[in-house]
């Protein structure tokens, strides 16, 4: 018996029952469960055509039936699979890049694509505001992160920082560790880090540090720069401008979950100080529904 159709179809076999699947389920209408029972004893050699078939119904690539060796099987696993994770990840399909990525061996290149597949999955999850479940993508980030050899800078530093911002949701952030970020390689645009050590500032009561921030205009987006004016108004007690500022605001795609969950909250303050209990009452209860959210 020649040794290479019998290698053919032995892996057809392995790949079979790695799959739980039936000879007849792998042969389908293509071939007979008797010509797919002889293929994989070495009897029969099947057609091009025939392998393309097998190789499509147990999603492995066809030229795995050719190799030789158990390294060779492990070479075209990976690089099937880094394959199938860079369109996955191409196309926003972050859990199946993930999951494409742990179906093999990893080494330095499955651990870029899975760490850059949950940090997608996290920034899904932070836009949405559930930010236990973008926490723990990011920790599954920064784990596959740190296994690679080299770890990108930008990477971790992105990780990192995304971090912080869970940690300051829903209170007081930290103007230091935001400065610190400022410095460090990540993604995310410098203006976050203007517009955040601007909030951590009003969170001190260091107003005029907070107002020289405010004035950066280039480093911020214009609804960053309407929140903050917003918030003057506010302190000024010019109420009914500063409410309605606020609500210009709720529905922009340009603020995260840290400014969201403060216009609920000073929305709500605003309100109490026209004495309004009806209207504060709303944004109270929306801002603990967006606290709800953030335990997702």
């Amino acid at each position: 018996m020649n040794n290479s159709i019998k290698n053919i179809g032995e892996r057809i076999r392995a790949e079979r029952l790695r799959a739980s699947m039936t000879q007849s389920e792998l042969a389908g209408d293509r071939v007979s469960r008797n010509m797919l029972s002889m293929i994989e004893s070495g009897a029969a050699l099947p057609s091009i055509e025939t392998l393309e078939y097998f190789a499509n119904k147990l999603d492995v690539p066809a030229g795995l039936f050719f190799s030789d060796s158990d390294e060779a099987e492990a070479l075209y696993k990976k690089t099937d699979a880094v394959t199938r994770a860079r369109a996955m990840l191409a196309e926003g399909r972050y859990d199946e890049c993930a999951d494409a990525c742990r179906a093999v061996p990893y080494d330095d290149e499955l651990y870029y694509l899975t760490a850059e597949a949950e940090l997608k999955r996290a920034e899904q999850n932070m836009e949405m505001f559930m930010l236990t479940s973008a926490k723990r993508c990011l920790e599954a980030s920064r784990s596959a992160a740190l296994r690679m050899k080299f770890v990108p800078n930008e990477l971790i530093g992105t990780i990192d920082a995304y971090s912080a911002l869970i940690r300051f949701a829903p209170g007081n952030i930290d103007v230091d560790v935001i400065s610190e970020f400022a410095k460090r390689q990540t993604n995310i645009p410098a203006g976050t880090f203007v517009y955040l050590a601007a909030l951590g500032y009003l969170d001190r009561g260091e107003i005029e540090t907070a107002e020289g921030l405010a004035s950066a205009l280039p480093f911020m987006n214009p609804d960053q720069q309407k929140y903050l004016r917003a918030k003057a108004y506010a302190r000024e007690f010019k109420l009914t401008k500063a409410i309605e500022m606020f609500m210009s605001l709720e529905d922009s795609d340009n603020l995260g979950f840290i400014s969201k969950y403060r216009i609920a909250a000073d929305i709500e303050s605003c309100y109490e100080n026209k004495r309004d209990f009806e209207s504060a009452y709303k944004y109270s209860t929306k801002k603990h529904h967006i606290l709800e959210l953030f335990s997702k």
